[in-house]
């Protein structure tokens, strides 16, 4: 089985093509999207539309997508995802607002080997930043492999006889990181964000998994961020958000 794994593409309709644009329908058999579609971004309806016409396999749901759809408040979030948050509700048609708002709470499980979340498998809320709370996710995971997005960071955790190894991703190298899955271990993988990168590397950035071959594979793509930006500007949204895709932070 092969599957293509998306998460956090923020309202980022230029960054969803270009990945799209590499991984036709032919080249995997399920498609998994980890949350997160809207927020930050100029392009919320393109983004939901989008998605909703590939038909996912799996679907669930991040915390800009609860907030964006009226499910929670914006209570939570800093002042710019705030703001953002409050653009993409007046932004959104009622039926991509209804389309969030109906979205399932994670986690799923895929198969008997995976299964996915958007924080953790015991919140959808917590973020993963280092190896404890790796552990903690994976104390909670009821499948061998877990992905998890959120973060923004593409990274593999993965726990074999008690001891977790790390494997980052080096910004701006390589467009593919190769993770093998090994048997007796466990794994706790992040594709990173599509939409709005977070390790200072700019590149789209998605992940897929052949059980056949038991190999993931997070991959980088460029795309025009010139003109996300110029979404994100023309939106009214605040310069920082567009700034800040070009950095990837």
């Amino acid at each position: 089985m092969r599957f293509l794994i998306l998460s956090d593409i923020h309202s980022n309709i230029d960054a969803l093509d270009a990945v799209l644009a590499r991984t036709p329908p032919k080249s995997y058999d399920k498609l998994i999207v980890m949350g997160d579609l809207v927020g930050y971004g100029g392009t919320p309806n393109e983004v939901v539309d989008r998605i909703f016409e590939l038909k996912p396999d799996f679907l669930i749901r991040g915390n800009h997508d609860k907030v964006a759809s009226g499910v929670e408040s914006a209570d939570n979030f800093n002042r710019i995802a705030g703001e953002a948050a409050r653009w993409t509700q007046s932004a959104l048609t009622s039926v991509n607002r209804e389309r969030l708002a109906a979205l399932p709470a994670g986690p799923a499980n895929v198969d008997r080997e995976v299964e996915v979340c958007h924080g953790t498998p015991f919140d959808e809320d917590t973020y993963v930043f280092d190896e404890n709370d790796a552990t903690k996710a994976l104390e909670a995971a009821h499948r061998p492999i877990c992905f998890f997005g959120h973060t923004h960071v593409p990274v593999a955790y993965a726990l074999k006889g008690g001891h977790l190894t790390v494997t980052h991703l080096t910004p701006g190298g390589d467009d593919t990181k190769i993770v093998n899955i090994l048997k007796k271990s466990r794994y706790l993988i992040n594709p990173g964000s599509i939409g709005q990168p977070r390790d200072t590397d700019a590149r789209a950035s998605y992940a897929t998994y052949d059980s056949k071959k038991h190999q993931v594979q997070i991959k980088r793509v460029p795309y025009r961020i010139d003109l996300a930006q110029q979404r994100i500007t023309e939106a009214g949204l605040p310069e920082s958000l567009a700034f800040r895709l070009g950095l990837g932070r």
